[in-house]
């Protein structure tokens, strides 16, 4: 099934992505707005393609909400000073495999990301993101973060793609990944391609255990082993919500994230 969506004027809306396979939306010249998108039980593959169309500005925010394993594709395009900024956030116990394709098409395209994926058990969380700039002034922005448990398996392919002649382009990633227990894998390989000289391009990443002298004192205040990795786990996760704008939602999300890093468990 196909669900199809055109946004003509400022919009602020939620879709739940259950049995439809595949969601098309369009985003009209100089329109503003927001879209939740929950990836919901249905179908284990959602594709979703999104365009949008000059001086267009959207607050997107992706959400895997079921338990089940899943793929989702997705596609943006952005045209002449249209702008995404992009939220993707999976805390599920389930393999969840996400393509992202974001294309530049234009002059003054803006492409903004933070994505958070909590890990966990033997499910593997798998991404391919690619930002592809095909015109000058444009900026592509990744910021991802990930939280592993015992057993989980994280992959992330970040490609920042700048064509000859995208003069002034700018590219930027960082992943950082905090590992918190044992026997998990973890893989990031940052990719800049880059067929011109006048452009910035960054990437960083980092892997690492938290600071035992931090987990050390929120012990000592209290707090059992679990609880103080899950309060280390928030400050990984939590800056991803600020793709929310309903602040309800936010609030509930974030409640959610808490429970699920064991911030709540029982003393």
């Amino acid at each position: 099934m196909i669900m199809e969506k055109r946004y003509s004027q400022p919009f602020k809306d939620t879709v739940h992505l259950g049995q439809e396979e595949t969601l098309e939306v369009q985003i009209e010249t100089g329109q503003t707005g927001s879209l939740f998108l929950s990836l919901d039980e249905g179908s284990q593959i959602k594709q979703i393609h999104i365009v949008l169309l000059s001086g267009s500005q959207c607050d997107l925010m992706v959400y895997h909400a079921h338990n089940a394993p899943a793929e989702c594709t997705c596609q943006i395009e952005i045209q002449k000073d249209a702008k995404c900024q992009m939220g993707f956030l999976d805390m599920e116990e389930a393999a969840f495999d996400f393509d992202l394709k974001v294309t530049l098409c234009q002059e003054g395209a803006y492409f903004d990301l933070l994505s958070g994926q909590l890990g966990q058990s033997t499910y593997h969380k798998h991404n391919t993101i690619e930002v592809l700039h095909l015109a000058k002034h444009t900026t592509g922005l990744m910021r991802n973060f990930a939280v592993l448990f015992d057993d989980a398996d994280y992959q992330m392919v970040a490609t920042g793609n700048i064509q000859k002649g995208c003069k002034e382009a700018q590219s930027h990633q960082t992943t950082r990944v905090l590992t918190l227990g044992k026997d998990h894998k973890a893989k990031v390989i940052p990719l800049l391609l880059i067929d011109e000289n006048d452009v910035k391009a960054s990437h960083a990443q980092t892997i690492g255990q938290p600071d035992e002298d931090q987990l050390y004192y929120l012990q000592s205040r209290g707090l059992t082993n679990r609880q103080a990795m899950g309060l280390l786990s928030i400050g990984y996760l939590l800056p991803v919500l600020e793709r929310i704008r309903d602040e309800d939602l936010k609030k509930e999300l974030q409640q959610t994230m808490e429970s699920k890093v064991g911030l709540y468990e029982d003393r």
